[in-house]
């Protein structure tokens, strides 16, 4: 049985899965991929950042908050 990390936040399946679906497909490093989008992040303002957690809320078929 393959041992998963231990994280102390909540990571939904159907979102991981996709990440890896998208990373595989176009030949990227996930660590890699995942060091941008915290950058992006990090770079964006308030509205881009509310509009990135609606798109998250929305694609995992809850309602944005």
């Amino acid at each position: 049985m393959e041992s998963k990390p231990k994280r102390s936040y909540y990571l939904p399946g159907k979102l991981v899965a996709a990440f890896d679906k998208e990373c595989e497909k176009s030949g990227y490093v996930r660590e890699k991929v995942v060091a941008a989008a915290i950058c992006m992040f990090l770079d964006s303002d308030a509205g881009t950042r509310a509009r990135m957690f609606a798109r998250l809320a929305s694609s995992l078929g809850g309602k944005a908050r």
